[in-house]
């Protein structure tokens, strides 16, 4: 399974420096996922998984369902992934790509977890809070979690602040029975 991450991120990497030397990030982006989306439909994705159809018949598939929408290199190199029988790499490649474009423009992503949907004042206060912190433009991806019971836990790469009641109570039942 990491041998198909590795991959993934290959492949992503390499699309990545063509289209910073081409200075076409953002068609780039586009059309990865423009064939992302178009390989998540369920008759694209069972046409292009199956072993028994040929490579020349998903080509064909994929050309006529994406139509003219997407540049040649794009396509060229899902096709590629596709004919060396890593269909379900795309979406990972596609998100390495996404996340390499992120870093280039100094933008990070953060996942917000928090009990009830944040208001709008809330989601620009966190934004506000973690651009200083991070010192960097912040994306946030906003998740409900309810077993938080109250406040937020943000995790940003590997780093996770957690300002839930959850954790809160559960480290003073900690320091309780200690």
């Amino acid at each position: 399974m990491a041998r198909r991450e590795t991959a993934a991120r290959r492949y992503a990497e390499a699309a990545f420096e063509l289209a910073r030397a081409d200075k076409s990030l953002d068609a780039w982006g586009a059309d990865l996922a423009r064939l992302s989306e178009a390989l998540a439909s369920p008759q694209v994705e069972a046409v292009v998984r199956h072993p028994a159809i040929a490579f020349e018949r998903k080509q064909e598939l994929l050309r006529r369902v994406v139509g003219d929408g997407v540049s040649p290199q794009a396509l060229n190199l899902v096709l590629l992934m596709i004919r060396r029988g890593r269909p379900k790499q795309v979406p990972a490649m596609v998100e390495r790509f996404n996340e390499l474009l992120r870093r280039e423009r100094g933008v990070v992503r953060a996942e917000v977890r928090s009990a009830l949907p944040l208001e709008d004042a809330e989601r620009e206060a966190i934004s506000e809070r973690l651009r200083a912190l991070t010192g960097d433009a912040v994306e946030i991806n906003e998740l409900v979690d309810p077993s938080l019971i109250g406040g937020i836990a943000v995790r940003i790469g590997d780093r996770l602040y957690d300002a839930s009641v959850r954790s809160r109570l559960e480290r003073l039942r900690a320091r309780l029975t200690a």
